[in-house]
């Protein structure tokens, strides 16, 4: 996903990524309703989208960083975990993505919910 792709076939896959998130989204705000005011409940669930963007952005820019380093690690160490920089880039792309949309759709249902 972070790949040398072209930006059609980039953006449809963050574009899915991002409706996985929203649809993510709207479930935790609506169900978090059931123990809460629907302030609390929109608010918690930006909070948890919030949470998976940040730690999919820290981990990625990590693999970036480190991510020749571990692979090289492994090489010497005879490693078979099939770890590669690649998918970790990928994996935490998608954390990224799906965050994205998780803590637009908090922000949405509680436009919704709640008002301006």
């Amino acid at each position: 996903m972070t790949d040398a792709v072209g930006v059609g076939v980039l953006a449809r896959t963050a574009g899915r990524w991002v409706a996985v998130g929203a649809a993510v989204g709207l479930v935790a705000s609506t169900g978090l309703l059931a123990v809460g005011s629907p302030k609390a409940a929109t608010d918690t669930a930006f909070a948890l989208g919030a949470l998976v963007l940040g730690f999919g952005v820290t981990a990625w820019s990590g693999t970036v960083g480190l991510g020749n380093s571990i692979e090289r690690l492994q090489e010497y160490r005879g490693g078979e975990s099939g770890w590669t920089q690649a998918g970790a880039r990928q994996a935490f792309a998608v954390l990224t993505w799906v965050g994205i949309g998780w803590a637009a759709a908090a922000v949405a249902a509680s436009i919704a919910a709640v008002g301006v």
